[in-house]
């Protein structure tokens, strides 16, 4: 069990990080109490109304609630809400909060669109806000989607190989992709950008064959991801993209692209989008 320091500091943080979402009367309630000593109380006022009143929470606060609800032995004399501890944490208003990320570099007046990181270690790089993967070996292909979708709620695989080829077969025909078709993956890059409410992280594997047979379509979109990313870093979602299935001088020209490439000047003064190159196989 904690010390009666640490529980009242504890006690005291968890009302200050919900205080803003708590009607006025309850938040000088608790107050009051906290002031004269009285931590359990304000400890019991505040369960009791946040299973109520269905006030939103995050996960971080719902578990820092439990924490000090369980470590007390029951029963507490006059405290109904810690005494019903179980039905308290089972009615919870839970809603997502921001996932958890390093800070974004200091913007900068200009500089370069991109900074390369050579041989990164792929952990950290997922605790940057945005990131462009380049030549993300296998091994990272399963870590890095299943990251994403955990974290942020997407997480996507795209294998351009299947769904950017130059003709088709259906029927025993053969078809050229329609517009909608040939623009699959910038659409798809754009669609998760404004529709995802933290980001995503999507992953485009068979670049290689992509960057060689439409050579004109893939330099495009190379051009515009610090665009994209910057955007996703100004308006503070966690956007990252890996490119995959590349060989060194693939690796090479792209990071030629990147580092030559523009951010549009709409967005102001941002920092640069992080790169990671990794080590060929």
């Amino acid at each position: 069990m904690m010390d009666d320091l640490e529980f009242m500091d504890r006690v005291e943080a968890l009302i200050q990080s919900i205080a803003e979402r708590l009607p006025g009367g309850l938040r000088s309630s608790l107050q009051e109490d906290t002031n004269a000593g009285e931590h359990t109380l304000a400890l019991d006022g505040l369960a009791g109304s946040l299973a109520h009143k269905k006030i939103p929470i995050s996960w971080a606060e719902s578990t820092e609630l439990r924490e000090l609800l369980y470590d007390h032995e029951l029963p507490v004399p006059y405290m109904h809400s810690i005494n019903d501890r179980d039905n308290v944490m089972a009615s919870l208003n839970v809603v997502d909060d921001e996932p958890e990320r390093n800070k974004p570099e200091t913007p900068v007046p200009s500089g370069p669109p991109v900074v390369v990181h050579e041989n990164p270690d792929f952990g950290r790089t997922l605790r940057t806000q945005v990131g462009l993967h380049v030549d993300l070996p296998p091994r990272l292909y399963e870590p890095f989607v299943d990251h994403f979708t955990a974290a942020v709620g997407v997480g996507v695989e795209i294998n351009l190989a299947r769904t950017n080829p130059d003709q088709y077969l259906r029927g025993g025909k053969v078809h050229e992709p329609t517009e909608a078709e040939a623009n699959f993956v910038p659409l798809m890059i754009q669609l998760i950008s404004d529709g995802s409410i933290w980001g995503g992280g999507i992953l485009l594997r068979g670049f290689e064959q992509w960057w060689t047979k439409n050579r004109t379509d893939a330099e495009s979109l190379v051009r515009q991801i610090p665009t994209i990313l910057a955007a996703e870093q100004y308006g503070d979602d966690n956007f990252h993209i890996a490119l995959a299935d590349m060989s060194s001088s693939t690796v090479e020209q792209v990071l030629a692209v990147l580092t030559e490439s523009k951010i549009e000047e709409i967005l102001g003064a941002v920092p640069p989008v992080p790169v990671f190159k990794y080590p060929p196989m």
